[in-house]
């Protein structure tokens, strides 16, 4: 029997052995030259690998050097805004506001010396910048040794002109006495013409509505300038149980008066100030701006209801929502907000 052949007449198995020794005596010289190759560029690998772990623990220091750095820029930046904000309040007293500012910014570690004050327009802005320095830890070995950050805020003080949580009743504009009372809503329609007793729609008209109003505040935004319909009728029920919602909801101790009460307690009203014109039956009124009432008291029905309430000079309550301006007539209500 025959043995098959290729090409050439060589037998099939003897040219397979043939090429499987050319491959072994290839990978043998493959080896023996990379072999040599180590052997003869071990200084070369070992300088190739030092720049390279080098390079990698730079860039490692110059991640976690950068991240400290800009957590300080994070921390410094709530330290202006909160000096800022802080300084605001003492406008238009530029003096006493600096020293106000930069005593909020020593709170928050920043030297007095890091710290500059600067006031804009009417003395009713503040704005506040400060710089940090901070060592690396890392960043000697690459050549840094340190990293400077720069923050700041601009905060103004100004008159509230709109929020949300404000209480359905309404003020003529005039002169307004400081811890004074005042009638809010009045039992008698001789106080505001035909049909009108202080009361104002704010949202949806009907007694279920200004009773929610009263006891929570309007959820929408009142600004100055908006037309808000009048809510004709006295209304004395809504009114009452309004009024004694808000008062039996304050449970400080001790209890709160006009003249010593918590920033957050539910007897502080915010109420409208508007054009003072002669009402007659349902109509519409201007806001002109806002006012803070302590709830002193609602008595009498009928024509007998009254809500007293003193007049306040402060900020809005904890948890407004709410607007300024520099430029709006002031009525008590006044706030210092970032702007910048």
């Amino acid at each position: 029997m025959k043995e098959k052949t290729m090409t050439g007449g060589t037998p099939l198995h003897t040219q397979l052995n043939l090429k499987r020794r050319m491959k072994n005596q290839m990978k043998n010289r493959m080896n023996r030259w990379m072999k040599h190759l180590l052997q003869q560029e071990q200084g070369s690998v070992l300088v190739i690998f030092a720049v390279f772990l080098m390079a990698a623990f730079g860039f490692s220091a110059l991640v976690i050097d950068l991240g400290a750095l800009r957590l300080e820029k994070s921390r410094l930046v709530n330290a202006v805004d909160a000096a800022a904000l802080a300084g605001a309040r003492e406008l238009p007293q530029t003096t006493v506001a600096e020293a106000v500012a930069k005593s909020y910014a020593a709170y928050n570690d920043v030297e007095a010396s890091a710290v500059t004050v600067t006031f804009g327009e009417q003395n009713r802005q503040i704005t506040v910048t400060a710089t940090r320095d901070r060592s690396f830890v890392f960043g000697p070995v690459i050549g840094v040794s340190s990293g400077t950050v720069t923050a700041s805020a601009t905060a103004q003080y100004g008159a509230v002109t709109g929020g949300r949580g404000i209480v359905p009743f309404g003020i003529p504009e005039q002169e307004l006495f400081y811890n004074t009372p005042y009638t809010l809503k009045a039992g008698s329609k001789d106080d505001y013409g035909p049909g009108n007793y202080g009361a104002l729609a704010l949202g949806l008209p009907g007694a279920a509505s200004y009773e929610n109003n009263i006891k929570y505040g309007y959820d929408g935004i009142i600004r100055v300038g908006d037309e808000i319909p009048t809510e004709p009728g006295n209304m004395s029920g809504p009114t009452t149980t309004g009024v004694n919602f808000r008062i039996n909801q304050c449970q400080h101790s001790p209890v709160c008066t006009h003249e010593n009460y918590q920033p957050n307690c539910s007897r502080v009203m915010i109420v409208p100030i508007y054009d003072p014109q002669t009402l007659q039956g349902k109509t519409t009124v201007t806001v002109v701006g806002f006012a803070a009432f302590f709830a002193q008291e609602v008595e009498g029905s009928g024509n007998q209801n009254n809500v007293k309430g003193y007049f306040l000079e402060r900020i809005p309550p904890d948890g407004m929502e709410y607007d300024t301006d520099l430029n709006q007539d002031y009525y008590g209500l006044a706030a210092a907000r970032l702007i910048q």
